[in-house]
């Protein structure tokens, strides 16, 4: 019986050293380092929480870990291309616009289907050669998922979804 006592006093000794050897994770939004002829000085813009202060006479430090990169995060812009459509702001509370580049002039209906089949809305539009956009007024209609048809150059028609919430 002692040496079960021990044996699990043992392991239970060891479970609790081998938790404390894991180390706190944080990500970094910035950071640098600079230097110069009398001193360097490394920052991180982070969460910090193993934070100790030593002070001496003229002579602060506040130290904490950082993390060993910087790290950025960007969202390119990219052009339209001929046939792709952007409908923003989606979901929408009732105004929204379509835009999307033709190849030619032509004219076209633009359609607005509830999920039942239903059409909401036909709107004539004008389209122009190069970058369009059409601007759409649901306030008036009940919130939910609409399907928008759009028939660009000729070729068969594209259906995009538009959530309209209040």
């Amino acid at each position: 019986m002692k040496k079960l006592l021990l044996f699990i006093t043992a392991l239970c000794v060891c479970a609790i050293t081998m938790a404390q050897t894991l180390s706190p994770t944080v990500v970094s939004s910035s950071g640098g380092y600079f230097t110069s002829a009398n001193a360097s000085l490394s920052a991180t813009v982070a969460e910090m929480t193993m934070v100790q202060t030593f002070s001496s006479t003229g002579n602060i430090l506040t130290q904490g870990f950082q993390q060993p990169e910087d790290f950025s995060v960007s969202i390119a812009e990219n052009s339209f291309a001929s046939g792709e459509v952007l409908i923003y702001p989606n979901p929408t509370n009732g105004q929204f616009f379509v835009s999307f580049v033709s190849n030619e002039e032509t004219e076209n209906n633009v359609k607005l289907f509830n999920l039942v089949g239903q059409v909401v809305l036909t709107k004539y539009i004008s389209i122009a050669k190069g970058l369009n956009t059409v601007k759409f007024d649901l306030s008036n209609y009940s919130q939910g998922v609409y399907l928008l048809e759009l028939n660009l150059e000729g070729s068969k028609p594209s259906y995009y979804k538009v959530n309209l919430i209040y």
